[in-house]
């Protein structure tokens, strides 16, 4: 029996697909405890870069919880996952560290 791959033209092949990695966001060394993070300065920035982000539809979930902020990021590599971490002006400055881990996903739901 000939086994048939049935590739559609919206696809991307396996080897392109991007992977999905989980950028975690904590209080830096800016962060001023006594201000709201809508007071936080580059805040504004941090905020207009995610919507970007979920403007081109690289970011596939973000929530808070705690003090921190999490979003799963879709990205060809963990080199770019980190450019884009760390072109985030609120990390260059410090209001945010960010941890980046690949996401191995074994049960994707309705997250793609």
């Amino acid at each position: 029996m000939a086994v048939v791959q049935i590739t559609y033209a919206q696809e991307k092949p396996e080897e392109e697909k991007d992977q999905s990695f989980i950028l975690i966001y904590s209080p830096g060394e800016l962060w001023d405890s006594s201000k709201s993070p809508s007071e936080q300065q580059y805040f504004a920035e941090h905020s207009a870069l995610l919507r970007d982000l979920r403007n081109k539809e690289r970011i596939t979930i973000g929530g808070r919880y705690s003090d921190k902020g999490l979003i799963i990021l879709k990205s060809k590599d963990e080199t770019e996952a980190k450019e884009i971490a760390e072109s985030d002006v609120s990390v260059q400055n410090k209001l945010f560290k960010v941890e980046i881990f690949l996401l191995n996903a074994f049960y994707k739901g309705c997250i793609d």
